[in-house]
């Protein structure tokens, strides 16, 4: 019995001293490679009437620098995954910050996040643009896509129309409540500048903020942005180039 119990300890010893060997080995084995860190192409849109000109913060970094009211700033790379956002007026100390969220931005895409409301509840609309990667081989090569951001302050539903000659006008988007966006829309492509306006209807069409621009070019993406409060209205035009 007594050989019998030593040759199971010497046994275990063996397999005790090869596991560790192993795990020794293990040790000494290089780690595996980390890929890079996923990125998103973000564009911010400040539509907060009240406030003045804001920094934006995605966790400890500030990435967008003294964008005014109505401005917008050029695509950003941006980590995909959970990102505290935060927007503090220009050159202040982030604890004075007039938003703070924890947002999702999803992973290669481009995408358009806009603070709009008053500045003492101001309120995020994020919108997908596109992926990053070509993910439209279908466009017609006539036609280009728009859509509208409903980002007055007044609560009001507007859309967009254009004058197709003097005193007559098509609906280009439909009206969408206040804080809120349409899908896109594709249409043809209009090269010639054309006068736009922010639009409701109701019995009429009531205008405000005419501007003039161009869907110039086929694939491209076009989203009205609309922006005011009490007082008059204002369109902006953002494009996106196919990737």
């Amino acid at each position: 019995m007594q050989q019998k119990l030593l040759r199971k300890a010497g046994l275990l010893g063996i397999v005790l001293l090869t596991a560790g060997v192993a795990l020794t080995g293990c040790i000494d084995e290089p780690n595996p490679p980390v890929l890079g860190q996923i990125t998103s192409d973000v564009r911010f849109v400040h539509a907060v009437p009240n406030a003045g000109a804001m920094d934006i913060y995605a966790d400890a970094d500030k990435i967008a620098s003294n964008v005014g009211y109505k401005g917008y700033s050029q695509y950003l790379s941006v980590n995909s995954g959970n990102r505290f956002l935060r927007l503090v007026p220009a050159g202040q100390d982030t604890s004075n910050a007039v938003f703070r969220q924890l947002v999702s931005v999803r992973s290669l895409t481009q995408i358009t996040m806009a603070f709009y409301n008053a500045a003492e509840d101001v309120q995020l609309m994020s919108t997908q643009e596109r992926f990053t990667y070509a993910d439209e081989t279908s466009m017609l090569q006539d036609s280009c896509d728009v859509k509208v951001l409903n980002l007055n302050s007044r609560g009001e539903a507007f859309g967009i129309s254009y004058e197709v000659s003097e005193g007559n006008y098509e609906v280009l988007l439909n009206p969408v409540d206040a804080g809120s966006l349409s899908a896109y829309n594709r249409v043809l492509a209009m090269p010639q500048s054309q006068n736009y306006y922010a639009a409701r209807t109701g019995g009429v069409v009531l205008l405000d903020s005419k501007f003039s621009s161009a869907l110039e070019t086929p694939g491209y993406r076009y989203t009205f942005v609309i922006f005011g409060d009490s007082g008059s209205l204002e369109v902006v035009k953002l494009q996106d180039e196919p990737k």
